[in-house]
């Protein structure tokens, strides 16, 4: 199998006025090719900021981050944002674990769905539900 996603010794920490906070410290995994991973913990566990870190979603003037994850064999740390917007929703993607603040409740479903494929594939404009 090809391996689709390589995350190496991953580490986020956030600069705070109390100083640095280690959120996430020496994560690795690989996701093969058709492999879908899920990751549970609890609450505060880290499992939210390795995503955002994965996706080029933490901010940079905000956090320190080391390690690597490779997509197809690319380098994603660094990325430009112009970079990771051209692969966000179209090479990988996240699902947010809280409905409530990452779906929003004056759109369907539908319309939230194919949203994202026009955005991310260019898709003709239609709207689902109508």
């Amino acid at each position: 199998m090809t391996v689709a996603l390589e995350v190496k010794d991953l580490t986020t920490r956030f600069r705070t006025d109390d100083g640095v906070v280690k959120a996430v410290s020496g994560v690795s995994f690989s996701v093969d090719e058709g492999q879908t991973l899920g990751v549970v913990g609890e609450s505060g566990s880290g499992k939210s900021v390795t995503f955002l870190t994965v996706m080029g979603l933490v901010d940079p003037k905000q956090s320190e981050v080391s390690g690597s994850v490779l997509l197809h064999g690319e380098e994603m740390l660094g990325a430009s944002q112009n970079r990771m917007r051209e692969i966000r929703g179209v090479k990988i993607g996240m699902i947010f674990q809280d409905p409530m603040t990452s779906l929003n409740p004056t759109m369907t479903i539908g319309d939230q769905i194919a949203e994202t494929v026009i955005l991310h594939r260019g898709a003709a404009t239609a709207r689902c539900g109508a």
